[in-house]
């Protein structure tokens, strides 16, 4: 037992392998991706902001009725 504490206190450390790639690669197509997703949010407040008006309250995605969020999702489509 003393033998098997003993191995666990030394220090046994694994290779360590460094990146020096800044910033580090996360997708191919990041920029493309945060493009389209900035567009997404755009499309998605412009919609809200017009609903909200015609109606006289703040609107969320969740109390669009039927026919605005199949509205909202074609115009996301195009995104």
């Amino acid at each position: 037992m003393r033998e098997f504490d003993r191995s666990l206190l030394t220090d046994h450390e694994a290779p360590v392998e460094e990146t020096f790639e800044f910033p580090i690669p996360v997708a191919e197509d990041w920029d493309n991706i945060v493009r389209r997703a900035d567009k997404a949010a755009d499309v998605i407040d412009r919609h809200l902001d017009f609903e909200s008006k015609l109606q006289g309250r703040e609107l969320r995605p969740n109390t669009l009725c039927p026919e605005q969020k199949v509205s909202l999702v074609s115009d996301l489509k195009v995104v």
